[in-house]
């Protein structure tokens, strides 16, 4: 263990699986393990498999749990280890809409929701509006990752909350983010926003920030102020990585292994 690392430890009744990688922080961590341990679901959504860190945390407090990632690689070595999930593979805001459905139409309630796939600004936009544009007739909780990362915050920022008639609370900061102590040192990542749905509860969009001010002043020290005005040739860069046979960093959410 590294002495930087923002994982480990962590002392919990809940046993993490060893040969699962969980890229959390211990803060994260204990969040999830508690509020799913609370919120105890019937029915969990996963937005972002990857290696399968939060699913192992789903599928031991949820009753079934479905799990949806672009790559078809997580399913190939976590399917084995989790019995009441479901993977599926596809783009998500593709896909969650036609899930709730169909996980409604089986008598089930759709009771909490992970969103940690797609990280660009439109890509936590899309996932968003599609879970919220379904009028569920019971409570929700939406947990979104990596709230803390610029684009990410700006995606959650970007949705008009007027336009629905059923939230209850959204903290943008519910578990504070961190500049990454790793080889991204000085990029912003962690942090857990959380959007509460209660169809029983009057209107409240307001966006709360509690950890706004920190945010900004991280941002001014952080690589995010020069790299955001570049993200237009992402595209660009994307296409010399693959025209001249380079790993992009992409690539590992696609093809890796355990």
């Amino acid at each position: 263990m590294k002495s930087n690392d923002i994982s480990f430890p962590i002392y919990s009744t809940f046993i993490e699986d060893s040969t699962i990688e969980w890229q959390m922080s211990r803060a994260e961590k204990y969040c999830l393990i508690e509020l799913l341990r609370t919120l105890k679901p019937e029915t969990s959504i996963e937005i972002g498999t990857y290696k399968g860190g939060s699913l192992q945390v789903l599928s031991k407090y949820s009753k079934k749990v479905f799990s949806i990632d672009i790559s078809s690689e997580p399913q190939k070595f976590l399917k084995s280890k989790f019995n009441n999930v479901s993977f599926e593979i596809g783009k998500s805001f593709d896909i969650i809409k036609d899930l709730i459905l169909k996980i409604e139409s089986n008598n089930q309630k759709v009771e909490f929701i992970l969103v940690d796939g797609d990280h660009s600004k439109n890509g936590i936009k899309n996932d968003l509006e599609a879970i919220l544009t379904h009028k569920f007739n019971n409570p929700l909780t939406i947990i979104v990752h990596d709230s803390f990362n610029p684009q990410c915050r700006k995606g959650i920022k970007s949705i008009d909350y007027k336009r629905f008639k059923n939230i209850k609370h959204i903290d943008l900061d519910y578990i504070t983010g961190c500049f990454s102590p790793n080889k991204d040192f000085k990029e912003m990542w962690g942090g857990f926003a959380i959007i509460r749905l209660d169809n029983k509860i009057k209107i409240n969009s307001k966006v709360n920030a509690s950890q706004e001010m920190l945010f900004k002043r991280a941002y001014i020290g952080s690589k995010h102020i020069i790299k955001d005005k570049f993200l237009f040739l992402s595209p660009l860069k994307k296409y010399f990585y693959k025209k001249f046979n380079l790993k992009h960093k992409s690539d590992t959410y696609n093809n890796f292994k355990s």
